[in-house]
């Protein structure tokens, strides 16, 4: 299910909003927004980019992702 342009600008925007300090918690709640749930995802996408957890073009990609698979 892919979802729209405007379900993902709402969906980054409250992700921007919450300042999330671990991928983890990031994942989780985008996968519960998405209700796609991977966790494989946490060290597939997020390993090694953890610092650009609050970056505003790292999370519109990672959401992109996350609504496109």
């Amino acid at each position: 299910m892919n979802f729209d342009q405007t379900f993902q600008s709402n969906l980054l925007n409250d992700v921007l909003s919450h300042r999330f300090r671990d991928a983890e918690d990031l994942v989780h709640f985008v996968q519960t927004r998405t209700g796609k749930y991977d966790s494989s995802i946490v060290t597939s996408y997020w390993s090694g980019r953890e610092h650009m957890i609050n970056d505003k073009t790292t999370l519109s990609a990672y959401v992109k992702l996350e609504c496109g698979r």
